[in-house]
């Protein structure tokens, strides 16, 4: 996104249009609704929670990590042959080499990597399910020196060590799963059911402003602070983390939309988390 660092995490797939934006709906008719209900077992099909390995967690998963690489891998085939790459290979070079000291500082150390450099203006970087990062000449430009470079990179490790896309599609699936049986609830009311549409307009909304993006900002803090680890881990200055969104927030638009419309904190709220997040691990006083 032109004129602001908008780092986009493995929800994405494509340049200002998330690839897994939408978990796959949760189709189920009224009738098996009903019977779910009755049965009392609706949510309990629709829960499943697993074991993050790198970071011990467990978490609400509802699709494998390779099923939802899987999805991504044709977007990610698609991008590389409709965005050119760079052919600047002293800038192509420089970000591999900082991916390489950062990546080995991370729990993904060792796994098998697809790093793209694009050619476009785009103040950018993004991550996919499958372990394919995207960079763009824009942000690369952008930086004032490798340590904030490798707060970039070292960011989008975050969201694939913290499986960002699976517990995000997973709370999507969630939330249409329970405004789906809200929708059966209402309909079967004669009271309410004149209200139905009204209704579900506003819980759609309240999904939207109260779950989702929320936890999309929450997943964007999550991963400065990783990236952050990773930085400290492989050597780079992390204060430059701080410096990064200051200089992100000078050349941000001016347009830029409220805080609790957006999926992303705004560059303040980021600026402020890091300070306290370096401060507190002993990492740098600031």
């Amino acid at each position: 996104m032109a004129n602001e660092l908008n780092f986009e995490d493995a929800e994405r797939v494509e340049i200002d249009g998330e690839l897994l934006r939408d978990a796959p709906r949760v189709n189920l008719s009224r009738r098996a609704i009903i019977s779910g209900l009755a049965a009392g077992s609706v949510f309990p099909v629709l829960s499943s929670c697993t074991t993050n390995p790198y970071t011990g967690q467990t978490e609400l998963a509802f699709m494998g990590e390779q099923q939802i690489a899987s999805m991504a891998a044709t977007a990610w085939t698609d991008l590389k042959s409709q965005t050119p790459q760079t052919g600047n290979s002293r800038m192509k070079n420089r970000v591999l080499n900082i991916w390489s000291r950062v990546e080995q500082a991370t729990p993904k150390a060792g796994e098998q990597w697809d790093v793209a450099v694009f050619d476009t203006d785009d103040v950018n970087a993004f991550v996919m399910p499958g372990n394919r990062v995207g960079v763009y000449r824009g942000i690369v430009e952008l930086v004032e020196n490798d340590d904030q470079l490798s707060s970039v990179l070292g960011h989008e490790v975050g969201h694939t060590v913290y499986r960002h896309a699976n517990r995000r599609m997973s709370r999507q699936m969630l939330a249409q799963g329970a405004l789906a049986a809200g929708q059966v609830a209402l309909s079967s009311s004669e009271t309410m059911n004149q209200y139905g549409g009204a209704v579900a307009a506003l819980g759609g909304a309240a999904v939207q402003f109260g779950v989702i993006l929320p936890y999309s900002r929450q997943s964007e803090l999550e991963a400065d602070k990783a990236g952050v680890d990773y930085m400290h881990e492989a050597g780079y200055d992390v204060t430059q983390a701080v410096r990064l969104w200051e200089v992100m927030d000078a050349n941000a638009s001016s347009a830029r939309q409220p805080e609790f419309l957006s999926t992303h904190p705004h560059p303040s709220t980021r600026i402020d988390a890091l300070r306290q997040y370096i401060n507190a691990r002993g990492y740098a006083l600031m």
